[in-house]
């Protein structure tokens, strides 16, 4: 039998804060992600000493009872947060986005959410706003972590020497932090496989690591190993430790980013400072910090509050189309609170009331319990799956706009990246004036503008496509790739290189347009270094695209806005990193000549995101479709930047 530890669920309430949090506003805490590696630690100790404590108190183990509890204890508030999930994406989802999250649900339902959304991590994936059970990824890897740890532990202690199985377990945890080190490192034939590329999806090496419960196994490790430690004898090192770890996790909360190669080493700030928390004990003066009533509080509804938080923000942010203000924020955190408490008070503490192991005359009290969650998960996979065939419950839409919504990713993207890839052969080294296009889905987009418009007929065009979201960016040293790309400086170090190779291209140009997306601005910053490069390469003229990115999701839009007959005439403004973005690319352009396609489908109201005849623009985000990349063809040969590439010089 456990001994109850308030701080343990004061440590729970730091690691659902942070998330929440960081969901709501990252650059709050831009490290706030961290807080589910938290719980790895308290679930590897929790479990380990539920486990430990049975097989010394009995010399068995129950796998029966373990393995009821852990589902009286999760599924029914996951079942509730699913059922919340699909009323509101009926409600709000379009049918594309309805899909994923039928797909979604049925991979969270069998604990493979984490492989669900690693096979998603590719380009056109970048923006999870569309995705509710995102979140679910976690779960799946604790799911996962409890059908091998119980087996493992159970096995080990049929070892005469009890103490070889701590031992046994740091080697798993240090085999599980040095596959993350491997995978990253620059002789990995591991890291070579994931990164590279084919015609249909770049794997990637950090969604691997971050997503794969072989590189999460030493976090829990981490907490597993506290079990067969003594814990400070003296209440001042006890003292000291706990501040060390609560430093290093509030830390790591400000210190830490997305952008860093994780988890990995890295992730050993944020799990050995909750481990030394855990294990400084609850009975030194510092423990109130974590033990007082509303940490405790808090910890106690952490399980809800983490499961409701995010689909609130995801189905918040799809319905107001906007980026959320600090009194939506504020709402939300309300909301997801309230929601979290009678979630607790109403769905999880009567289903863990009754003993697991309690049984009458008659039969088990968990037989019905079973059976009912049973076929409440075969009912949601039904209409999960009725979604999907049914793609994406087309009914719901007007017969006009069905064609366009029935549309899955592939019909755009197949198109998207036709034209570019064509280009990819070089010149044609014919009289007319060469354009060499580097980039990435934004050089693709560019390219199809000017298929679109016949300028191929004008120019001679060749394309450089770049990879793994490295950017156009060339002429820096190793030191200023980590501080332009983090954890991804030596993958795209090594793409610049191989980009380079092509010398041959960048000397017979007479014009090199760079186009990237999502620009960062500190990547932005350093452009006039490229073109300066670039300049002691060639002499040809440097152009550089600025961004569209637009406030919310083109397919989304015409969803939304599917019954209203005037749709075409509807403006949304763009992102208002765009305008930071485009703002700063005009002022740094002395060297380069700046340009943008704004200017086609914008103006001061805002943005134009669907033609005349109702078609898609920009299908996502940022992306053109056939149809939009036709429409802002229409009289670019008018357009100043249109006559550089025409010119010479």
């Amino acid at each position: 039998m456990l001994t109850y530890r308030p701080d343990i669920d004061g440590l729970r309430a730091i690691a659902v804060a942070s998330v929440v949090l960081y969901h709501l506003q990252e650059t709050w805490l831009p490290g706030g992600f961290v807080g589910v590696d938290i719980f790895f630690v308290i679930s590897g100790y929790l479990i380990t000493k539920l486990i430990h404590s049975e097989l010394i108190e009995t010399g068995r183990f129950s796998f029966k009872h373990f393995y009821v509890r852990r589902i009286r204890r999760l599924l029914p508030a996951l079942l509730a947060t699913f059922l919340f999930c699909m009323v509101f994406a009926y409600w709000l989802f379009s049918p594309t986005h309805l899909i994923e999250f039928a797909q979604s649900l049925v991979a969270a339902i069998f604990s493979v959410s984490n492989i669900f959304f690693w096979n998603l991590s590719d380009y056109f994936d970048a923006d999870v706003a569309f995705k509710p059970l995102l979140h679910t990824w976690s779960l799946s890897v604790e799911e996962q972590f409890y059908l091998i740890w119980p087996a493992l532990l159970t096995g080990l202690f049929a070892i005469k020497r009890k103490s070889f199985i701590p031992i046994v377990v740091l080697l798993l945890g240090v085999a599980s932090l040095l596959l993350n080190i491997a995978l990253f490192s620059d002789n990995s034939g591991l890291l070579a496989w994931l990164t590279s590329t084919d015609s249909e999806t770049t794997l990637s090496a950090a969604a691997t690591a971050f997503y794969w419960l072989p590189f999460r196994v030493f976090e829990f490790v981490i907490g597993a190993l506290l079990v067969w430690t003594r814990g400070p004898q003296r209440r001042i090192v006890a003292e000291g430790l706990f501040a060390i770890g609560l430093v290093m996790v509030l830390s790591s909360f400000l210190l830490l980013n997305s952008k860093m190669i994780f988890p990995s080493v890295t992730a050993l700030i944020p799990t050995l400072g909750a481990a030394l928390m855990i294990y400084s004990g609850a009975k030194h003066r510092l423990s109130w910090i974590v033990s007082n009533r509303g940490m405790v509080g808090l910890g106690l509804i952490s399980y809800s509050l983490y499961l409701i938080h995010w689909p609130m923000i995801v189905f918040y942010t799809y319905w107001i189309a906007r980026d959320l203000t600090l009194l939506d924020t504020a709402m939300l955190i309300v909301v997801s609170v309230l929601l979290a408490y009678l979630m607790v008070r109403y769905i999880e503490q009567p289903f863990r009331k009754i003993k697991v192991g309690a049984t009458n005359s008659n039969s088990s009290p968990n037989r019905p319990f079973l059976l009912a969650s049973t076929l409440a998960a075969l009912l949601t996979v039904a209409i999960s799956l009725n979604a999907v065939t049914s793609k994406g419950w087309l009914w719901r839409h007007p017969a006009d706009v069905v064609a366009q919504l029935s549309y899955q990713k592939g019909d755009y993207t197949d198109f998207f990246w036709a034209n570019i890839k064509r280009l990819e052969n070089g010149f044609k080294n014919d009289n007319r004036n060469k354009v060499l296009i580097i980039g990435d889905s934004m050089a693709a987009d560019l390219v199809n503008v000017l298929i679109a418009a016949d300028a191929d007929h004008q120019l001679d065009i060749a394309a450089v496509i770049i990879g793994d979201n490295c950017k156009s960016l060339f002429g820096f040293s190793s030191n200023q790739y980590q501080r332009l790309y983090g954890g991804a400086a030596t993958r795209c170090e090594r793409e610049h290189a191989r980009v380079l190779e092509q010398l041959h291209l960048f000397k017979a140009a007479d014009s090199i347009v760079l186009a990237s997306h999502l620009w960062h601005l500190n990547q932005v910053n350093a452009i006039p270094k490229t073109v300066a490069h670039l300049k002691s390469l060639t002499k040809a003229k440097v152009m550089v695209l600025g961004s569209k990115v637009q406030i919310n999701n083109g397919i989304q839009f015409v969803s939304r806005h599917a019954f209203s007959p005037q749709s075409h005439e509807l403006r949304t403004p763009p992102h208002p990193k765009t305008v930071e973005i485009n703002t700063q690319l005009k002022e740094l352009a002395d060297d380069y000549i700046y340009f943008d396609l704004l200017d086609r489908f914008c103006n001061t109201h805002g943005c134009q995101r669907l033609t005349k005849d109702g078609y898609v623009i920009i299908f996502d985000e940022n992306h053109l479709s056939e149809n939009g990349a036709k429409f802002l063809a229409q009289d670019i040969h008018d357009t100043d930047w249109f006559q550089h590439l025409l010119s010479s010089n």
